[in-house]
Parts: C-alpha cells; structure tokens; sequence
C-alpha cells in the first residue's frame, strides 16, 4: 500500500477562501483566455525509445491528459484548445490520469460532451485521481463515459492490438485516496507468463507518480502521472505549496515516468511558469547500442 498525503486542515481553509474570493472576480473566463485557448494551450512532445520495438509500433502515439479539475474554473464550453489539439495530434490512443472534478462529480457532468470529443483513434484509458472519490461516485463517471469509448482501469489492465504487436496498458486506483490500491493485480495480466506472452510495450497510468518504482519493477516501460500540476505557481515558497513535483521526465530504472502539468487548477485560475499542457508520446525502436 502506498503512503497516503494530507494536505492540514488550515491548508485547505485557506486555498476556500482564495478559490472563493477568485471565483466572485471572473476567475473562470481570466483561466479560460489565459491558459485554455489554442494558441496558449501547450503541447509537449515526448519521444520515447524502447528496445526491440516492432515496426508495426514505430510513430505509435498516446496524448496524455490530467488534471481537468472541472469546477470553478473551468466549465462547459471551455475545452475548444483541448479538442482543437488533439483534432491536430489525432492519437492513436489517449490517457487521462485522473482528477478530472474539484468538488464532486457533479463539477464534471455538463463536460460530458466534450470530453467524448476527447479520445483516441483506437483507445481511450483513465484513472482516477485523489478528487474523484468525493463522495465516492466516481462509479457515475465511469457509466457516463464508457459509451463514448473510454476504459477505467481501476486495478486492471488491457491490451489493445495494432498490426502484429501488442500494447499492454495498466493503471490503478489513486495512492492517496484508492480504497485498494493494487500494482500488483493491475500489471498481473500483462506481466505474469513467459516473456514471449507479455506485450510488446507497456504502459502503466498512476494520478500520483510514486507509484512509478512499483510498475517500473514489474517490466513498464512508460509510466504516466499527474497530481503536480508541474507546481502549478514556479516561483520560490509556493512551488511547494502543493503536492511534490518529480520532474516532467523521470528515468525510474528501465522505464521512463511522464509527469503532466494538466489542464486546470486548484485554488486559484493562475499558472506562474507552468502552462497547461497536451503531453503526446511518440515510440520508436531504441537505437542499438555502439559496439552493441
């Protein structure tokens, strides 16, 4: 079972307040130009070289999303930049690592429409991050999402088939916030048997990145995170206000650990250093080695 973290209770009155206070001054339009428009949306790309790759996997492609945050900031109608990007990157596979509410559930609902827009070509996987337990009816989202294509892997894991390879993708419920938390049983189906049975590639989804040692043990090649927000505020005391930030790309053994700095906020509609972000990940074979 991974640690959990609490935020202190003086903490958390404080950020109402402000978040309040923000929300009576037009915060959500302000976040909305600011940071949610095409031009000012960012898009990250990631290239990631895995040994042994088969060809059939070479420009294989994931859009990584986190951290929607629907709420007092972001509403119905301001995901056009999002879906706008990923029209352009037209993914074979997107990811979102959780945390999609502020305040419960009900935040996320009048988004359902767009985030439908918001899926792979061929897949669309999520997790669960610390907030979408309020109240725990995460189970809603769930049945408000799977029409529209996408998978929860709550636990669990999948493999998705393109040409002759195999992508094997793992997530669990948040190490926070997850009544069980569970590596273990999550890459079991794709790790467990001889090697010839395993995936061609591995990708393991975490809202929190200190789940990472615990897949990169067990064969993943790619794990994927949020939780940060990349600090949210980069300026000296209030980078750490929030929850710790591990790097935007983290070589955690053989595998790669990709932190998103997400698509809203807490607290308050500001970024400082830190733009809300479309991570796409591209894979190609690694290049042998010299002398190799």
């Amino acid at each position: 079972m991974i640690a959990p973290r609490r935020f202190s209770r003086l903490r958390i009155a404080a950020f109402a307040a402000i978040e309040r206070a923000a929300v009576l001054l037009g915060g959500r339009a302000l976040y909305r130009r600011r940071h949610l428009s095409r031009a000012r949306l960012h898009v990250r790309e990631e290239w990631i070289e895995v040994p042994g790759l088969p060809s059939d996997l070479d420009g294989f492609s994931i859009a990584h999303l986190s951290d929607l945050h629907a709420g007092p900031f972001l509403g119905a109608g301001d995901l056009g930049g999002v879906i706008g990007v990923l029209t352009e990157l037209a993914p074979d596979v997107v990811c979102w690592t959780g945390d999609f509410v502020v305040h419960g559930i009900h935040n996320v609902r009048p988004l359902q429409p767009e985030l439908g827009k918001l899926v792979g070509a061929r897949a669309t996987f999520a997790v669960f991050g610390n907030h979408d337990y309020l109240h725990r009816e995460e189970w809603r989202f769930v049945e408000a999402m799977e029409p529209a294509g996408w998978r929860f892997l709550r636990n669990d894991s999948a493999v998705l088939e393109v040409g002759g390879a195999r992508v094997g993708f793992c997530g669990i419920e948040d190490p926070e916030e997850g009544k069980v938390v569970d590596v273990e049983r999550a890459v079991s189906g794709l790790c467990d048997g001889d090697v010839t049975g395993r995936p061609d590639l591995i990708v393991a989804l975490s809202h929190g990145p200190q789940a990472a040692p615990q897949f990169a043990a067990r064969g993943a090649h790619v794990v994927l995170a949020g939780h940060s927000h990349g600090t949210q505020v980069d300026l000296p005391f209030l980078r750490d206000l929030g929850p710790a930030h591990p790097g935007l790309r983290v070589e955690v053994g053989a595998s790669t650990l990709v932190v998103s700095r997400g698509i809203g906020v807490i607290g308050a509609p500001l970024r400082v250093g830190v733009p809300a972000e479309v991570v796409v990940l591209r894979f190609r074979p690694a290049s042998p080695s010299v002398g190799g």
